[in-house]
């Protein structure tokens, strides 16, 4: 089995509704996601002792959130995530489960902003459209969810449709 290149932690806080920490990336010009709404997360390093710590270390990093592996819930499928050009990154994705939503102290190097996103929110399918996406042709449409102005669009919505079981809009649902 192929390693993974990196790792995002899925923060999901069962209480009192249940939501999910999303950090929007900082604008960066080496970065493919710049910008982009995401998990927390990110390249696996040497010193990290397997996916799991990255995931940690990165949700440690990018959020000032410090969780503990007891707290996993699950670890999902590896998924690949794309670029406009290869290579492709291969990440493992860790579920963490929390009672409430955590405050976060955003390191603005990685993030510009974050956002507890109810689960309702995004399980609800009158939020899911195909839309064009800033730096793409606008004949090309991508499944994706508006929040804060912003779409959530590509792996991180992907992984997220995967995780809550939501199917992707058709392309009737187009604009």
């Amino acid at each position: 089995m192929t390693p993974p290149d990196a790792a995002v932690a899925i923060v999901h806080a069962r209480g009192p509704a249940e939501s999910v920490l999303l950090i929007r990336r900082s604008t960066r010009a080496n970065d493919s996601w710049s910008g982009h709404w995401s998990f927390p997360g990110g390249h696996c390093d040497p010193e990290d002792g397997d996916p799991l710590d990255t995931a940690l270390r990165e949700l440690a990093e990018e959020c000032g959130v410090r969780l503990t592996r007891d707290q996993m819930e699950s670890a999902l499928p590896h998924m690949t995530a794309r670029r406009l050009v290869p290579p492709y990154l291969l990440v493992a994705p860790f579920v963490f489960g929390v009672e409430s939503e955590l405050p976060t102290v955003l390191d603005p190097r990685e993030a510009a902003s974050a956002l507890w996103v109810p689960l309702r929110d995004l399980r609800d399918p009158a939020r899911h459209a195909l839309r064009p996406m800033v730096d793409r042709s606008p004949d090309l449409v991508f499944p994706s969810v508006m929040l804060d102005g912003t779409p959530l669009w590509g792996f991180t919505y992907r992984l997220i449709s995967e995780w809550l079981g939501i199917p992707m809009p058709d392309q009737d649902a187009v604009r």
